[in-house]
């Protein structure tokens, strides 16, 4: 999970547009380093919060084992299109 500080967020960012909301977190999700994502990685608890979501094989196809329902989701064709939420 990536947080976001609330001051880490534009002003006013929840009377944007969704289109300009959709555009500002692309821009700081593409802006995030390796260590941002290790951090984010490091904030979860494995009792509490992670749970693997796919296992596959590192073959030419990925064959994939074993897979959790949001994991089959995430992978959906046009599930990975950023949807903005209302505040």
């Amino acid at each position: 999970m990536v947080k976001v500080g609330p001051d880490q967020l534009p002003f006013d960012f929840f009377k944007w547009s969704r289109n300009d909301q959709i555009a500002w977190i692309k821009e700081f999700w593409d802006s995030m380093t390796k260590q941002d994502f290790m951090q984010a990685l490091d904030y979860l608890d494995p009792e509490e919060d992670s749970v693997p979501d796919c296992l596959e094989v590192d073959d030419e196809e990925y064959t994939i084992l074993a897979e959790t329902p949001a994991w089959k989701a995430f992978m959906a064709e046009g599930a990975q299109k950023l949807i903005a939420e209302e505040g």
